[in-house]
């Protein structure tokens, strides 16, 4: 496609996918999740998650403005491509600041954080004038978002607890903002938008994959084997979970919406719903290196509550989405997090840390199985056409 002048509207009427630009910039956020999975690792005590859990917001908001702001802009301009860019650069050392935010690299990572949300915001600033009678809340937006700025600045400074009180208060900023920007009238590619976060869940669950091939080593026998199966099949059926049950329902629901709804139905089902999809697949992450790093050796309480509770959270994170479209009951999958929880619990004494991966395994690919079985047409509808 020729490039445009660089004169003209930074946004599209246009529907688009996903661009190049934009896969660079999520591409980076491999290394976030990467970083904050090492993090819980290398912590897994009620500090660590709460300081792994809190970093986690702050990058997925940094990660979730730039789907927002990305959405309506046209990723050709060269204007917008450059800030993508230089977005793209912060969000690197922002990344690589996570192992130590909460110890000596807390300036470093406050600083290249605000650095990625200000370009964000200066993005969505370059985007107001075609969206005039959207102004009002995008300036809410603004306000409260740079107060939140404020404060992870200086909680980035500031040693503990001080810095994990800021940084909350960031977080509380974050979703006042996020309330009152979505009441309001929003031009959404809903295609676009559902793409987007259909590519960091891959991401995400790719980042599982990297964690159970660095947990796998030599001598390559039977529990090699059986490890690295029961891996690839767990993330394998939790792709399914999403991309065969979930996604194309999400968004119809969000191509549905006029200009009035669909900025509450895309905050609520895809920038808040979506985190604990992403912060489930970091606690699986945990929880398959753990189990696959000592195959011979009983899963410790901590990794078998990551065991669990990453399922839990991922699979919430669906039915919520699904609840909210109208279309779902939340039962099943209710009962499916029960299920979990059970498993889980009856294979917690296992001499084998395998053993309680391989159980979780099995209750996903049923549940993924159940799934599409129910949801096949019947009756006439199942007829092919003509």
């Amino acid at each position: 496609m020729a490039t445009q002048p660089a004169g003209r509207e930074w946004t599209t009427t246009e529907a688009q996918g996903a661009t190049f630009v934009e896969l660079f910039f999520d591409l980076v956020f491999v290394f976030a999740v990467t970083s904050i999975t090492g993090l819980l690792l290398e912590n897994l005590d009620w500090a660590g998650v709460g300081h792994s859990v809190l970093i986690l917001w702050l990058v997925w908001w940094a990660w979730t403005q730039f789907t927002w702001t990305l959405n309506p802009a046209d990723t050709n301009h060269p204007a917008v491509r450059l800030i993508t860019l230089a977005a793209t650069a912060a969000a690197f050392f922002m990344a690589q600041a996570i192992p130590d935010a909460f110890t000596s690299a807390g300036a470093w990572f406050a600083c290249a954080y605000v650095t990625v949300r200000v370009l964000g915001l200066g993005l969505q600033l370059g985007l107001l004038s075609s969206f005039r009678e959207n102004a009002s809340t995008l300036m809410a937006w603004l306000t409260g978002s740079g107060i939140g700025l404020v404060a992870v600045l200086v909680g980035g400074l500031v040693a503990s607890p001080w810095r994990e009180i800021l940084w909350t208060a960031a977080v509380a900023f974050d979703l006042l903002s996020a309330a009152r920007a979505g009441r309001g009238r929003w031009h959404l590619h809903a295609a676009h938008f559902a793409e987007r976060h259909g590519l960091i869940v891959i991401i995400a669950l790719g980042e599982s994959l990297i964690a159970a091939g660095v947990s796998l080593g030599p001598p390559r026998d039977a529990t090699f084997a059986v490890g690295a199966i029961s891996a690839v099949v767990a993330v394998c059926a939790l792709w399914w979970l999403y991309f065969g049950l979930a996604k194309d329902e999400l968004e119809d629901h969000l191509a549905s919406r006029t200009d009035d709804e669909v900025g509450g139905v895309a905050r609520n089902i895809y920038s808040w719903g979506h985190l604990p999809i992403i912060a489930g697949i970091i606690a699986f992450a945990v929880a398959i290196e753990e189990a696959l790093s000592h195959p011979d050796e009983a899963l410790g309480p901590e990794a078998l509550v990551a065991l669990g509770l990453g399922v839990i959270l991922y699979l919430s994170g669906i039915a919520y989405g699904l609840h909210r479209t109208g279309n779902r009951s939340p039962v099943p999958w209710a009962i499916a997090m029960v299920v979990v929880t059970l498993t889980v619990l009856a294979t917690a004494q296992s001499a084998s840390g395998l053993i309680p991966l391989l159980a979780v395994t099995a209750v996903l690919v049923a549940f993924a199985i159940w799934g599409s079985w129910s949801r096949r047409p019947t009756g006439a509808a199942s007829a092919p056409p003509g």
